[in-house]
């Protein structure tokens, strides 16, 4: 995770860099033109790596792969500047697995959460002139609501065993886990920051967030989005 975390603040950097120099030579060489104000839609999937970490305590961190699909809108907030807020609704589905196994005993632990994400961001794109190519950095904060969340639990010695546990519910927790301060928090608000590239309408992007809230006692979320989507 710390790999795809530098890599995704490298790539940002590395694209806003050459947005910059190509913003100010071709402004230095061509008159100047009028930036587009028009806004747009579009419609995404994403591939998200989520690290839940503890606090003090990264060590038990739990590494969940996650998917999204959603739509975001893009509204203009400048008659002058390309300068957009963009938001949207999104789907997120998150799995963790982890186990292990000997010669007499065999353990599994699967979690699985189903969310609705609203992003809400502040836009700059740049049309780079003479191309079909925008670039367009962001930064904003995202609302998280968590519909379902489970953990399943099976053993396997001197016969099978299987629990699930309801996250959200108190009374489920803490029946399994004799504590009710484990249980998991429905809604979260955190913080993103990363860059997208259109390419006529086709879109690339990468961003990096994370929570300002718990999900659990001492536990948040670090989002990594690998974004695909079409823009009209």
């Amino acid at each position: 995770m710390k790999k795809t975390r530098f890599f995704a603040v490298a790539a940002m950097l590395a694209v806003c860099t050459a947005a910059s120099a190509q913003f100010t030579n071709t402004a230095a060489a061509t008159p100047k033109a009028a930036a587009s104000t028009d806004g747009w839609g579009t419609f995404y999937v994403q591939y998200n790596p989520v690290k839940m970490s503890y606090k003090d305590d990264d060590d038990d961190a739990l590494s969940f792969k996650g998917f999204s699909v959603g739509y975001d809108h893009a509204f203009s907030v400048s008659k002058s500047l390309p300068l957009f807020v963009e938001a949207g609704l999104g789907l997120q589905y998150l799995t963790y697995k982890d186990e292990e196994d000997d010669e007499y005993y065999s353990f599994e632990d699967k979690i699985s959460m189903l969310s609705f994400k609203v992003p809400v961001s502040l836009v700059y794109r740049w049309d780079i002139p003479g191309s079909k190519v925008s670039l367009m950095p962001f930064a904003g904060l995202t609302l998280r609501f968590n519909v379902t969340g489970k953990e399943t639990m099976t053993y396997e010695e001197d016969g099978d065993s299987e629990e699930e546990v309801d996250l959200f519910d108190k009374d489920d927790v803490e029946k399994y886990f004799g504590d009710e301060d484990y249980a998991w928090k429905r809604f979260q608000m955190g913080w993103q920051i990363g860059v997208k590239a259109s390419i006529s309408n086709f879109v690339l992007g990468v961003s990096y967030g994370g929570d300002f809230s718990e999900i659990a006692e001492d536990a948040k979320l670090k989002t990594t989005s690998i974004t695909l989507g079409y823009r009209f």
